[in-house]
């Protein structure tokens, strides 16, 4: 059996927004609600969804900032890694950076450790933490279905990786979380990144410009 997704761009920056579930359960993890939470909820409602948690990549505004009003609306808790609190705190000061609108700011219920274990029905979530775009940097992997699958955020783009020069970003650290952490994955691994079109890890290993394996 696979988990269904259903990935689509929100807001100005066009940030992939995902909502991964089980067909069976309707048990669901929201990934990444950027923006439009009225988009975001009507999915989630036609579905018939219970989603288990909001969960978050890092803490670019573009990647949180319907999360708030998503998270009362579900009840869902709210995750995201400890080291990239310091710039969830500052979304403000973001939104004025980006060019993007203030937003309602959401508490974080729970902090995301490495390895950590999303569940929602017959399947899991683990937490990849990868730094390098932000300290926090966070990718996803489903485990116990029948297709291998990665939600790898910004960290790694088709045949691009996240930039390192915003707060918190360092290109060292993004090229040994790619190389340690995420290519040694199955190279059939699909991979759904924060933004654009998806891709494969092993495509990435062979194609990649600007990390080798």
């Amino acid at each position: 059996m696979k988990a269904k997704v259903v990935t689509f761009p929100v807001g100005l920056y066009q940030c992939n927004c995902s909502i991964v579930y089980c067909p069976e359960s309707k048990e669901a993890i929201l990934i990444d609600p950027g923006s439009e939470a009225e988009t975001i909820l009507k999915k989630i409602n036609d579905q018939g969804l219970n989603v288990k948690a909001v969960i978050h990549t890092h803490a670019h505004l573009d990647h949180f900032g319907a999360t708030s009003e998503v998270s009362e609306e579900t009840k869902a808790p709210v995750y995201l890694h400890a080291d990239d609190k310091q710039l969830w705190d500052i979304a403000d000061l973001q939104a004025e950076m980006l060019g993007l609108p203030k937003c309602p700011h959401s508490n974080i219920d729970h902090f995301i450790e490495d390895s950590q274990s999303f569940e929602f029905g017959e399947f899991n979530l683990e937490a990849i933490h990868t730094p390098g775009h932000s300290a926090g940097s966070t990718c996803f992997k489903i485990e116990n279905s029948d297709e291998q699958l990665l939600f790898s955020g910004d960290t790694l783009f088709k045949r691009g990786v996240g930039r390192t020069d915003l707060p918190t970003g360092d290109s060292r650290e993004i090229t040994k979380s790619i190389k340690e952490r995420l290519y040694t994955l199955d190279i059939d691994t699909q991979v759904i990144p924060g933004h654009g079109p998806n891709t494969i890890i092993g495509e990435e290993k062979r194609q990649n410009p600007f990390i080798t394996a």
